[in-house]
């Protein structure tokens, strides 16, 4: 049964580990960004989903086409869901040097910083 239109756009996952119990068929292998083009066979929903890998957290995210997907940065993403699991953006201001962004809540530091910089990924 397709629950493609309950699912978020973008959530944490991989290919050992996602809502889709084996149904989407794999259209595409992309081993050098460690992902795979998914498809729905009921709805036709394509789905990016990460290959799972050590130390990285993998997201699976709806693409509306092939071409969106073979340009797809999934990097702004992770910094997306990150923010998004933690509650959004708070009013303080981040501490990193010089920099003026809003933190996120529950840190010292804005979405930038937190992920590139203090290696927060959830």
């Amino acid at each position: 049964m397709c629950q493609c239109n309950q699912l978020p756009n973008v959530f944490l996952g991989n290919d050992e580990s996602h809502p889709f119990d084996d149904t989407l068929e794999e259209l595409e292998w992309a081993p050098q960004r460690w992902a795979t083009l998914n498809r729905c066979p009921e709805c036709g929903q394509l789905w990016h989903i990460d290959i799972a890998k050590q130390n990285d957290i993998g997201v699976c995210a709806k693409i509306p086409s092939r071409e969106v997907w073979h340009q797809l940065d999934t990097t702004n993403l992770k910094v997306q869901l990150m923010v998004q699991n933690r509650g959004g953006l708070s009013d303080d201001t981040c501490q990193w040097k010089q920099c003026e962004e809003k933190c996120v809540k529950g840190l010292a530091f804005c979405p930038s910083h937190a992920y590139f910089e203090m290696d927060i990924k959830q």
